[in-house]
């Protein structure tokens, strides 16, 4: 009697072992795949068209499935009208790893991992002799002993065809990876042979499941939408000759597969390998025959990938360089020679959005746009994209010039000069003025947001009629200027470090010493009220925010007293009414003062900052000067541009209390960034009205 091997269940035992439903699926995928090649062997003996299409019109391969949920007593039988497991078939069967499907790329493992998992198998072949038909039956064992039983019951009628029953499965490896729902089963099916199925080579595929009959390639081919597209034979150095046969499908054909659009893989026909390549195409959806939202499946062929195909045909013997470069390869042949046109459109689209990304970020404009597009990944069309993809490149010219401005440093410490020194400074000098004006750029690109933001807030809250309840626009306000409720030197507050200050005073623009909306009680060490200055920043120097390099935080000098102390309070933009006593400005700011002169603040840090006796207090009221206001202030001087209101502080208090319009003091910070805006180039917003 035939034997396979005396040691197969060693054999057996070290197959690897599923560790996915695709994987737990690849014993059917073997058994599929025999009957793929028992049509072919029948009805195409000679590869000749005429040959696979008799495959394609006549052949069939019926995969019944029952209690697909029951791991012990599932149940699939996959019948097919081939040519039979004949004389010389039969002792290919029971020859380990036999060579008689080698020019087809058969490895003579596939029925090992029946043996791997499944508990039972049972297998009946009928076949036409010289003396007409005749057939065979038998047990299929993992045994060492014996693994083939004949059985009877093969009667030699009909066609030839061959079926495989498979009962229960034998080891937990398969159960826990073999599906358990038909949609997962056909998702997992379709997935692994729609190679086969798009190309419509093969002969047509009956899966039932639980009596639901899905029909192959009918399933698949409906999905398709207009004539394959082909690449033609394309020569490459490596890889040889390799041929792309692309399809546009509707999204479904896509179920169970990782991303969108997909390579596959092909050795000796059968798909080894599909690759997820929407990184690579850039599309998001594909155009074709007036239909929008279709995915591309692209089959790819070659001898190069015929030879290096594993003896189970589950991967390729390469590495993953290797399968990377030529799924590039072959997406540049599909983007160039199959959909040229959309790639086109969708290059125009992606330089829109790069340009845009330059224009909110210009520290990346470091190099011709063309350039950096090439160095970051052909799907990046949003900033973050685009931006990941530039900073490593960014940091490598840093740190050239850098290193170039080391290598001067030691040369100039040197005893020698060389002749050329001159025009290595000149170019070490332009490469700084060029990175620092795209920093330059950056940064009043920020600003600029800034205050177009800041310049809608205030429209905004205009459009609201005077009488009505804004607290919770004056906050956000307030806020969107300089956070609330915090002291600026608390390192535990994340936000207090993040404040637009320059606003309202651009040597402000890195203070910690401020507080904003905090009771004074809780300012001062002794004394105080339950009042909040909306804003206090206190002496100008200290307000530069020194850092101390020891330390590594801000420096406050203690030592002498403060001099200088700004309060600013923020009025709701379009107030007109201040009827009651409290909105009396000067009486709301010198009862600020009368707490703070001569008192001491404490910091976040417990230091104490003395306010000076004579200490110089700038107050300034940000409002619209209309309606009540503007009858409150018709005695005051008007500042310098006339539109403003200003009033010295006399007797006891040194300094002056100003009233600024809003419209004023964001036009002042737009002309204070005017001159870096010229700088880097860019255009000016219209100014607040």
């Amino acid at each position: 009697m035939p034997t396979l091997t005396p040691n197969i269940e060693n054999r057996v035992r070290k197959l690897p072992k599923p560790s996915n439903h695709t994987q737990g699926l690849q014993p059917l995928f073997e058994a599929v795949s025999n009957a793929f090649y028992a049509i072919e062997d029948r009805f195409d003996p000679n590869a000749s068209d005429t040959g696979r299409a008799e495959v394609t019109a006549k052949g069939r391969v019926d995969i019944v499935v029952e209690q697909l949920g029951k791991s012990g007593k599932v149940t699939i039988a996959v019948s097919d009208n081939g040519i039979g497991l004949d004389d010389r078939r039969y002792e290919a069967f029971a020859t380990i790893d036999t060579d008689f499907k080698r020019a087809k790329g058969g490895k003579g493992v596939g029925r090992l991992f029946w043996l791997d998992a499944f508990e039972t198998i049972e297998v009946e072949s009928h076949y036409v002799t010289s003396d007409g038909m005749s057939g065979r039956a038998f047990a299929f064992l993992l045994s060492n002993a014996e693994q083939i039983v004949p059985k009877d019951g093969a009667a030699s009628t009909g066609g030839p065809g061959t079926s495989v029953i498979f009962k229960g499965l034998r080891t937990q490896d398969y159960a826990d990876h073999f599906p358990k729902r038909p949609d997962t089963f056909l998702r997992y099916f379709s997935a692994h042979f729609i190679a086969d199925f798009l190309l419509g080579t093969g002969p047509s595929v009956n899966v039932t499941l639980d009596g639901e009959t899905t029909r192959y390639p009918k399933e698949i081919s409906e999905l398709v939408v207009g004539p394959p597209l082909q690449t033609g034979t394309v020569p490459h150095p490596k890889f040889g000759d390799l041929s792309v046969v692309g399809f546009t499908c509707r999204p479904e054909a896509s179920t169970g597969l990782d991303g969108n659009h997909q390579l596959h893989l092909l050795a000796n026909g059968r798909t080894v390998e599909t690759r997820k390549i929407d990184n690579l195409l850039g599309l998001e959806a594909i155009e074709r025959e007036g239909e929008e939202g279709l995915v591309f499946h692209g089959c790819v062929s070659g001898a190069f990938l015929d030879d290096r195909v594993n003896e189970g045909r589950t991967a390729f013997n390469l590495p993953e360089s290797t399968l990377k470069e030529i799924s590039r390869q072959c997406v540049e042949m599909v983007k160039d020679r199959l959909i040229p046109d959309q790639i086109g459109k969708y290059r125009n689209e992606r330089r829109k959005s790069y340009d845009l990304f330059i224009h909110r970020h210009p520290i990346y404009d470091f190099d011709d746009p063309e350039v950096q597009l090439d160095r970051v990944p052909f799907h990046a069309k949003a900033a973050e994209d685009f931006a990941a993809g530039l900073v490593k490149f960014q940091i490598r010219r840093e740190e050239g010039r850098q290193n170039a401005m080391q290598t001067i440093i030691d040369v100039l410490e040197g005893e020698d000069i060389p002749a050329n020194f001159e025009d290595t400074i000149s170019r070490v000098a332009r490469d700084i003025q060029a990175s620092e004006k795209l920093a330059l750029a950056q940064h009043v690109v920020r600003r600029k947001l800034v205050l177009e933001l800041l310049g809608k807030l205030l429209l905004r809250m205009r459009k609201v009629e005077d009488g009505k309840s804004q607290h919770h626009l004056e906050s956000t306000l307030h806020s969107f200027i300089c956070p609330m409720s915090i002291m600026g030197d608390d390192h535990k507050e994340v936000k207090s470090r993040a404040h637009d200050l320059w606003i309202v005073d651009e040597r402000f623009a890195f203070t910690r010493a401020f507080s904003s909306d905090k009771r004074l009680d809780k300012i001062l060490t002794e004394g105080g009220s339950a009042q909040r200055p909306d804003l206090m920043i206190w002496d100008f120097a200290v307000g530069m925010g020194v850092i101390d390099p020891e330390k590594n935080a801000d420096h406050i000098d203690t030592s002498e007293p403060l001099t200088k102390v700004m309060i600013v309070e923020f009025k709701q933009p379009g107030r007109r009414s201040y009827a009651k006593a409290e909105d009396q400005i000067e009486q709301q700011i010198i009862k600020y003062l009368a707490q703070l002169k001569g008192g001491q603040i404490e910091t976040f840090q417990k230091e104490r900052v003395r306010i000076a006796k004579d200490c110089v207090f700038h107050c300034f009221v940000v409002a619209d000067i209309v309606g009540d206001l503007e009858l409150q202030l018709s005695g005051w001087e008007t500042t310098a541009s006339g539109q403003g209101r200003i009033r010295p502080l006399k007797n006891e208090y040194r300094g002056s209390i100003e009233v600024i319009q809003w419209r004023d003091l964001i036009n002042d910070a737009w002309q204070r960034n005017k001159a870096m805006l010229y700088a880097a180039g860019l255009s000016r917003s219209v100014p607040i009205k």
